[in-house]
């Protein structure tokens, strides 16, 4: 697994460092990482059906328990081979679809560290290794709707899917530390339905939940998804609708279980934000004339109608849900693919320009039909198995559940006619339709057509997959009532699936049912203007803080890194216990103390500047003397070298200069600043000296300097042994310091022998 998700990444460099060799051939090539994803899960697949697993650990900070923990289960390899299928089949579509492109191996490269980015999520079983997996898809998927830099529109969209899924992201890290905190692990493996319900909790789930949300495009942060199909179609089909949206889905299946157990609220959220999305996205697909944007609305009800199933905590629905899931995966990625092709041969996705593309492009027309039907769910496709596994289910919990999923697979079925009808029936556009030549490139066909013929044969053979979707659902509890059968027997559920392919077609095929057709690209215009101006209001928010903080003032930069520095650390000194003020010292070390003082004072009222570098200096030798006093005289000496060179370069510099300062001015936030360092560093020196450690640093040296490093000279061997990276790194340092140094001595010197 380590290498698998490795192998992405140097994949997807290679591809950027040999982009201009690689060419069209950049997507070929990046397919390679997805078909290494579905060959591994092939490969596992026998020991997952066995209820086994695969595990792997790089461990990182043992103390701190941070480290990369895999673990692949049967709900790990349904995502694996979801993400590994629909990636082959879209990368193999992008050749053609790229083909000329300039960025294409640029896109290609995004698009493989997005795939490995989806491997890593689903094989992570530490809960902040699947946050960073998680972040690494929201950055890729910046990238690839901004894919047209060059349009508003793209940046804007871009923009709108980082800002709402990075904001969700940020909310789930909180939600994954404090889960972590309350169940005493970060595995997530080792979490049960033990763990103890409180505010913590509570607010643990919430969190993750938010992070779900945003990520899968639920109400109300949905609209970010079909602004995204500002991507190339390729994209879209792969991040869109078979993988990244995914991920809230898989989440909130992975720890629903659990949080069902604990809490009485998850399936009843769940649920209504579910059923509330699906039908929202289902009404406003009905409204879209480009066919993208009716595919993008189309996804956003469907992922509804996983989030509710999948993350609801219940076996059955669970079982249909993820059966549901794999058969989204294939019609609509299918469909994505679809459409591209249809926009690459007419150039235009506008149901009112297309017309008569049946006849043009018959085996596209058949691939179309083949995934709608399955989209629909049609009898004999897997999309009708599934509907048939989920309405057994929902007819479990009452009328009500049943009654809206129903009227929402009613707009499900009216927008998969009207896709088909709107693509390829005999419309009447009000200007000359597009035409497309006569065939459709292989390069653009097959990945469509074999994966809405894959969609059919699962429908035909639906006990194929059972058994991975059954054991992928064990964690959920209770019995599986439910099936997978090519034909279920004239059952409730039947009726209902029945009445949807019905009532759907009567309303696809009735206009004055829908109402005028708008186009329109808002599920819900208030929330979009009330995103639209946070965004505004964000921005011009950000511009005054940075006029603020970046105003090219070299104190208030110094200012700023400091009350961050002392800021939070400060609050914490309070709760040092045993802070006391040492007894006052010997006469030597009292009189030493006073000329710092002195000198530190006469620094902030002095007008000259060379009086400035002598007090500054004697502030320095004022340190070293105390530094003898108490006993270092290594470093009183390296203390005197110092302060000697710097007095001597400061002297060199500031003969350049006017003699004086402009005079000093008394600021209150300069004043704070400084009264907060101060307090800081001498609160610190306090806790310091109060803190009496049971062994230090020094008697671990001093054992180990003679039998490890053979030195009875324990600074030389701290120097050389121990710390000798240390020691390096400072010889460095004074390297560059004194070629800086020379660089400003230098000329210095020069001129002044010029002018002599």
């Amino acid at each position: 697994m380590v290498a698998l998700i490795l192998g992405h990444v140097v994949l997807a460099t290679l591809l950027v460092l040999a982009r201009a060799r690689v060419g069209r051939s950049a997507f070929a090539i990046g397919a390679v990482g997805p078909a290494a994803t579905l060959v591994y899960a092939a490969a596992v697949l026998p020991d997952v059906l066995d209820g086994g697993s695969r595990t792997a650990n790089i461990s990182w900070v043992p103390s701190l328990d941070l480290g990369f923990d895999l673990r692949l289960d049967a709900y790990g390899t349904v995502f694996l081979l979801v993400i590994g299928t629909a990636g082959v089949a879209i990368f193999l579509h992008a050749t053609r679809y790229f083909a000329g492109t300039a960025k294409a191996a640029s896109f290609a490269a995004t698009m493989t560290l997005f795939a490995g980015a989806m491997t890593g999520i689903v094989v992570s079983d530490h809960l902040l290794s699947v946050f960073v997996f998680w972040e690494l898809t929201t950055i890729t998927s910046y990238l690839l709707i901004g894919y047209s830099d060059h349009l508003a529109r793209a940046r804007s969209a871009a923009l709108h899917a980082a800002l709402v899924t990075g904001a969700g992201g940020l909310a789930l890290l909180g939600g994954l530390v404090l889960l972590a905190r309350e169940s005493g692990t970060y595995l997530i493996s080792e979490l049960d339905g033990s763990l103890a319900a409180g505010p913590v909790t509570n607010t643990a789930f919430a969190l993750i939940l938010i992070g779900a949300v945003t990520k899968s495009a639920q109400f109300p942060f949905h609209g970010w998804l079909p602004g995204a199909m500002a991507a190339p179609t390729p994209a879209s089909a792969f991040l869109h609708s078979a993988t990244m949206v995914k991920a809230g889905i898989f989440l909130v299946g992975k720890l629903g279980f659990i949080a069902v157990a604990v809490m009485d609220w998850w399936f009843p959220a769940v649920a209504t934000i579910g059923f509330i999305t699906m039908a929202l996205g289902g009404w406003a697909a009905l409204r879209q004339t480009d066919l993208k944007l009716l595919l993008a609305y189309g996804t956003v009800s469907q992922l509804g109608f996983l989030f509710a199933l999948v993350g609801s905590g219940d076996r059955n629905l669970a079982f249909g849900g993820l059966a549901l899931l794999v058969a989204h995966a294939a019609f609509k990625a299918s469909l994505f693919m679809t459409v591209g092709a249809i926009d690459k041969l007419t150039g235009t996705r506008d149901v009112r320009l297309l017309s008569g593309l049946a006849r043009s492009q018959p085996a596209l027309f058949w691939t179309a039909i083949a995934a709608t039907a399955s989209m629909a769910a049609f009898p004999l496709t897997f999309g009708f198995a599934a509907k048939e596994a989920v309405f057994d289910g929902l007819l479990g919990l009452g009328p009500v559940f049943i009654t809206v999923a129903t009227i929402a697979s009613i707009l499900t079925v009216a927008y998969s006619i009207r896709f088909l009808v709107g693509a390829f029936g005999p419309n009447e556009p009000d200007t000359d339709p597009a035409t497309a030549p006569p065939g459709t490139p292989w390069g653009l066909l097959a990945p469509a057509s074999a994966l809405a013929l894959l969609g059919v044969a699962l429908g035909l053979f639906p006990t194929l997959p059972k058994k991975l979707i059954d054991l992928a659902g064990d964690s959920n509890p209770g019995a599986l009532d439910v099936k997978l059968a090519v034909w279920p027997g004239f059952v409730p559920a039947l009726g209902f699936s029945l009445a949807s392919l019905a009532l759907g077609a009567i309303l696809a095929l009735t206009p004055r049912l829908i109402g005028p057709i708008s186009g329109s690209t808002q599920i819900t215009p208030q929330a979009d203007a009330l995103f639209a101006s946070a965004v505004r209001r964000l921005i011009s928010t950000a511009d005054r803080i940075s006029g603020i903080i970046q105003n090219g003032s070299l104190p208030a930069y110094l200012g700023t890194i400091l009350i961050v520095a002392v800021g939070l650390p400060l609050t914490a000194l309070w709760r040092i216990e045993g802070l006391a003020v040492p007894a006052p010292g010997s006469a030597i070390e009292l009189l030493i103390a006073a000329v710092i003082v002195v000198a530190t004072v006469g620094l902030m009222v002095v007008r000259r500047r060379f009086a400035a570098i002598i007090l500054l200096g004697a502030v320095g030798y004022g340190l070293a003397g105390l530094f003898l006093v108490l006993g270092g005289p290594d470093l009183a000496i390296t203390q005197l070298l110092v302060e000697t060179l710097v007095i001597g370069l400061f002297a060199l510099v500031l003969r350049r200069l006017p003699a004086g300062f402009e005079r000093f001015r008394l600021q209150p936030v300069r004043l704070a600043v400084a009264v907060s360092v101060a307090v800081f560093v001498f609160g610190l020196g306090l806790g310091f000296g109060a803190a009496e450690p049971d062994s230090t640093v020094s008697d671990g040296y001093l054992e180990r300097s003679v039998p490890e490093a053979a030195g009875q000279n324990v600074v030389n061997v701290i120097l050389v042994d121990f710390r000798g990276l240390d020691t390096l790194g400072e010889i460095t340092v004074l390297a560059v310091a004194a070629i800086g140094s020379a660089g400003l001595v230098l000329p210095i010197i020069r001129s002044r022998r010029e002018e002599a």
